[in-house]
């Protein structure tokens, strides 16, 4: 069996992991000439969102034999609203590094296989289609799904990101929601250490020209040039949508490139991982891709809600929201039991009243 695998990123070489487990050798074709991402950050595996895996590590390490270290684990989040905030502490989550350290994801899921990379590779299906008996897409674009037309888009967003020297707490992570500073989305604090942290901003729906003024907007409202030292910036355009399938004819379509972008919070490593897997099962076994990926794909579904409902929002709203999760034992039911609480809060929006949920559903997919 010959299998070809577009992108050495996430999704792909957790696919040739198991792949390789399943006695099939993948020939990979990856476009950078480096595994990892240009520019150095840290995301988030957080728990509220992998449910009903409690917690990512433990399922990725054992029940998927995929080996991953975390950089850290974090114990607070602290949410941040344009007039109030909340604290919620426990075992949340974990921090990963992204870029080309020994540590970052991509790397370390590098160092597990043994099939080639010809990197430095711009191919397409089609370059392929003669060669191989399954092609495997995941260069983390949506350009190839939107080509054979699955693609669904749902959210097109700017990263701006920065690297900050300052004093942090290296098991806590921040986030802002803030209309005015990111129309509709929100921004994050990450450490890397106790004396270094990423903070990145998710804008959507703009124009590259307007980015600049959102970030310096926020880093002049909350100050955060005289409380942290600015080494280096960098930016990113992202895509996030659905696939209509994830498998068509001999592809198939994982992490990004098979909608596994969350369009909520964006933390979209999990899915990645467990669609490279779910995929390279598919491939060896002939099991029902798109019946592997049943459960991916309606958290996927419960997410474009969420996003539907913070397009929606307003500043207003999210000051109530805050003020709402300050409510005794609320907090612990939402980030601290196994409780699927996305699934609830999915259900609750058929009981919304009418208007508001016409003026959710027309937020979805842009301005």
């Amino acid at each position: 069996m010959k299998v070809a695998i577009i992108g050495a990123g996430t999704s792909g070489l957790s696919c040739a992991i198991e792949l390789e487990k399943q006695g099939i050798s993948p020939v990979i074709f990856e476009c950078n000439d480096f595994i990892g991402e240009y520019h150095s950050h840290v995301s988030a595996f957080l728990g509220l969102i992998t449910r009903p895996v409690a917690d990512p590590i433990v399922y990725i390490n054992r029940d998927l034999g995929i080996k991953l270290k975390p950089l850290n684990r974090f114990r607070k989040v602290i949410h941040y609203s344009p007039n109030n905030q909340t604290v919620v502490s426990g075992p949340l989550g974990y921090f990963m590094i992204r870029g080309r350290e020994e540590i970052s994801v991509k790397n370390q899921l590098y160092a597990q296989i043994k099939s080639h990379v010809h990197f430095g590779s711009f191919v397409q299906p089609e370059d392929l289609e003669n060669e191989f008996d399954h092609i495997v897409v995941a260069d983390g674009q949506w350009t190839i799904p939107a080509r054979y037309g699955i693609w669904q888009e749902m959210m097109r967003t700017w990263l701006k990101g920065g690297i900050f020297e300052g004093d942090f707490e290296d098991d806590t992570l921040h986030m802002w929601l803030d209309k005015e500073l990111t129309n509709g989305a929100y921004i994050y604090l990450a450490p890397y250490s106790k004396n270094k942290a990423v903070i990145a901003q998710i804008v959507q729906n703009i124009e590259h020209a307007e980015l600049n003024d959102y970030w310096y907007r926020f880093l002049s409202s909350r100050d955060i040039l005289k409380k942290y030292n600015l080494l280096e910036t960098w930016e990113l355009p992202h895509h996030a949508g659905s696939v209509t399938t994830n498998k068509l004819n001999k592809m198939y379509f994982i992490g990004a490139s098979g909608g596994g972008a969350e369009p909520f919070l964006g933390f979209g490593q999990f899915n990645a991982i467990v669609a490279g897997v779910m995929a390279a099962k598919s491939i060896a076994t002939g099991a029902d891709m798109n019946f592997l990926m049943k459960d991916l794909t309606k958290k996927g579904q419960q997410m474009a809600d969420f996003r539907s409902l913070m397009n929606s929002a307003t500043n207003k709203d999210f000051d109530h929201l805050l003020t709402f999760m300050k409510t005794p034992g609320l907090r612990s039911l939402i980030y601290k039991t196994d409780i699927n609480i996305l699934d609830i809060l999915a259900k609750g929006l058929s009981f919304m009243p009418s208007r508001n949920k016409g003026d959710i559903l027309q937020s979805r997919g842009g301005k």
